[in-house]
């Protein structure tokens, strides 16, 4: 993974957050590094909230990734990703666990981590709050600054933009090219 360099092959990653703090933005920014270079990737959407059309304006190459929609049936999301972290091809499985994150027991959280190991694709979980415990070696929780508003008149009613910031929870050591502990973008 060079283009995302502190997503690394091996390696659980956790990007952790609030609705609209910017958790999804940095997740299709992940999919579109690796399906743009030619790697295949995989998407286990527990609340069928992933949008392809954003994603394909974000860059993502829709032909390079495999989108396993799990109707909010968590149980059967981690048990797609279990299956898909066995699969060899994937550089990337993205878990999206969406808002309500089920209780990871630590047994599949470590089996999740010795597959990814064995097989060096890069398993990156997105949700809420974290669900892996010592399992995941980076950490990532997005914070929403602030919103800005465009529009006519005192009351400008059209989004212009929105200011998030990351900051590493965990990290068992210091990803190259790393930010410093908060970045905003």
């Amino acid at each position: 993974m060079e283009d995302v360099a502190w997503v690394r092959s091996g390696e659980i990653t956790e990007i952790v957050g609030r609705p609209s703090s910017g958790r999804t933005s940095l997740f299709t920014t992940c999919l579109r590094d690796v399906t743009s270079r030619g790697a295949v990737a995989a998407l286990v959407d527990a609340d069928q909230a992933f949008d392809p059309a954003s994603a394909a304006r974000a860059g993502v190459d829709l032909g390079r990734l495999l989108w396993v929609r799990c109707g909010g049936r968590r149980d059967l999301a981690l048990r797609a990703a279990d299956l898909l972290v066995r699969c060899p091809g994937f550089t990337l499985i993205g878990l999206d666990l969406g808002e309500a994150p089920p209780r990871l027991p630590l047994t599949l959280a470590f089996r999740l981590k010795f597959a990814v190991e064995r097989t060096e694709a890069a398993l990156l979980i997105v949700g809420r709050r974290r669900v892996t415990g010592g399992g995941a070696s980076l950490v990532v929780e997005t914070e929403r600054d602030a919103i800005d508003w465009a529009g006519p008149g005192p009351s400008p009613t059209r989004l212009a933009g929105a200011h998030t910031a990351t900051r590493v929870l965990r990290a068992r050591r210091a990803p190259p090219g790393s930010p410093p502990a908060w970045w905003r973008a």
